[in-house]
């Protein structure tokens, strides 16, 4: 303790316990041979001249040899301390996101075992699952650089306003997940989700602009002793889903009924890659009119599915699964091809119009699927009209650009579908090659009881004349919703006041029908 005091530096101490020895040393041997020496005998240390100097220099020999000693011993503790502190800091790295500092996914598995096992003695815990409303629109409209310091902020409010019992992590991209251990009630759960929530009701300020995101959460509950880490996700991820088509900020539980859902959904999945390889699914066609001619300028292909236990399921009950699956590339392939050969057979220019999936879109191959189903089929591109939403737009707006102009080059039409229905900008009116606008037929009912949506669709319908396309509305059922969309110069109807969708076989007689029922 004493060397230590004196020399803090292992070096020195061991430099100094050197010096002591070799200066004891001399002394020691003197007094031994004096001891031992008779009266007779000589004295064994002759203390020549040389012999004292070595004596002498001893505590300087004895001194640098444990230096030395000392020296190769501090570097040693030096190495060790290194890996040491290398090995902790390669720890926190693996368990931690270096963006935020919470627990990663690798630690939150570790930690649902724990909490798994404790739920198999009676302990009932909740992992919350959290995604961010609007953090892709931060991210383009203000850089990365914003995006990330929105998720640092993010992370250190909940940190700050949950009890320190939840335990917070970033799994990754936009995703936060939040674990309550013991036994919370559901109003306890409620309570924390409400918080959370509230969270993001107040701004952020990023880059020097205020920010508002939004959060949707879904809720798992660990009550299960066998449950795994990926099951509890896949609960809370699907819980989520439903609570992202909730307006606003808000939360959903996995239950019982959400189950029976993804159970539903997962039988649709195995049944539909069967089901192509089958040949279960067709097409009807529904006419789309002039509304001053009455005449019939093209029918819409829609899919149908004919179930062998289920009998005849439309596509909103399996078109999400489709997409999810990725099948439906092979899937909305088979549709283009499949309508394209049967309009070939309608009178000329009577057109068909074929729905396409944001997928579709971001696979290269589909400009030129396209266009080789016009060439062997022989229907000219100008009677195809190729039908988008606005959605197709949030995918890689470069692709779409580039795909709409393909397609446009070659003939084909192309219309902008559920215009008015969801985030309907303007700007893609401008931006991207569009023929056609079509009103969602939600409107339809809803512009004859209400005044707003009456004025909507008299707003939708004048961007049509505005930027010189073609509009159709759909849903149309009755001679008044006929009437009104007229006198606001719709282009063309679509619905059962026309018809009800119909076989391939049957297309011929409606195109032999007389148009004086749509005649003013």
């Amino acid at each position: 303790m004493m060397f230590k005091t004196l020399s803090p530096g292992i070096e020195r101490r061991y430099a100094l316990a050197g010096s002591v020895f070799g200066a004891f040393l001399p002394t020691i041997c003197l007094v031994a041979d004096h001891v031992t020496r008779t009266e007779t005998q000589e004295s064994l240390f002759n203390l020549s001249a040389p012999t004292a100097t070595a004596l002498a220099l001893m505590p300087v020999f004895f001194g640098v040899g444990f230096y030395q000693i000392g020296r190769s011993k501090a570097q040693l503790m030096r190495e060790l301390n290194q890996r040491r502190q290398t090995e902790r800091l390669l720890a926190h790295e693996a368990h931690h996101d270096r963006l935020t500092g919470l627990s990663n996914r690798s630690c939150l598995e570790r930690d649902i075992l724990a909490l798994v096992e404790a739920s198999g003695k009676g302990a009932h815990a909740a992992l919350l699952l959290l995604d961010l409303d609007r953090f892709k629109f931060v991210n383009d409209s203000l850089g990365h650089d914003a995006g990330d310091l929105l998720l640092a902020t993010i992370a250190g409010r909940l940190t700050h306003v949950l009890s320190p019992a939840a335990r917070v992590y970033r799994l990754g991209g936009d995703e936060f997940v939040v674990t309550i251990p013991g036994s919370p009630s559901q109003g306890k759960i409620e309570d924390v989700c409400r918080t959370i929530c509230r969270l993001f009701d107040m701004p952020m300020d990023l880059k020097g602009k205020r920010v508002t995101s939004g959060c949707s959460i879904g809720v798992a509950l660990i009550a299960d002793g066998s449950s795994t880490a990926a099951e509890l996700l896949k609960r809370a991820d699907a819980a989520l889903y439903q609570a992202k088509a909730i307006p606003g900020n808000s939360y959903r539980f996995f239950d019982a009924a959400l189950a029976a859902d993804i159970a539903a959904g997962a039988a649709i999945e195995r049944d539909l890659a069967r089901a192509i390889d089958a040949e279960e699914f067709f097409l009807e066609y529904q006419p789309i009119v002039g509304v001053e001619s009455g005449s019939v300028r093209a029918f819409e292909a829609l899919l149908r599915w004919r179930h062998p236990q289920k009998g005849i399921t439309v596509p909103d009950d399996f078109i999400p699964a489709a997409e999810k699956t990725g099948l439906i590339l092979p899937l909305g392939n088979w549709v283009m091809r499949e309508a394209c050969r049967q309009a070939s057979g309608w009178p000329a220019p009577t057109g068909v119009v074929v729905n396409v999936a944001s997928a579709q879109f971001r696979d290269r191959a589909f400009v030129d699927h396209v266009m080789h189903c016009l060439a062997e089929t022989g229907l000219a591109p100008g009677r195809l009209t190729v039908e988008v939403t606005e959605s197709v737009f949030s995918t890689d707006d470069m692709a779409v650009r580039e795909g709409l102009r393909a397609l446009r080059a070659h003939g084909v039409r192309v219309a902008l579908d559920d215009f008015g229905l969801g985030f309907s900008s303007i700007n893609n009116l401008r931006t991207f090659p569009i023929d056609q606008l079509t009103v969602d037929r939600s409107f339809a009912r809803a512009m004859m009881e209400n005044k707003r949506e009456a004025d909507l669709v008299d707003i939708i319908l004048k961007l049509g004349q505005a930027f010189q396309v073609t509009t159709t509305v759909k849903g149309i059922e009755s001679e008044e919703q006929l009437d009104f969309i007229r006198q606001r110069g719709a282009s063309e109807a679509q619905g059962y006041l026309i018809s009800a969708p119909v076989p391939a076989s049957e297309v011929p007689a409606i195109l032999a029908r007389p148009k004086s029922r749509l005649s003013a």
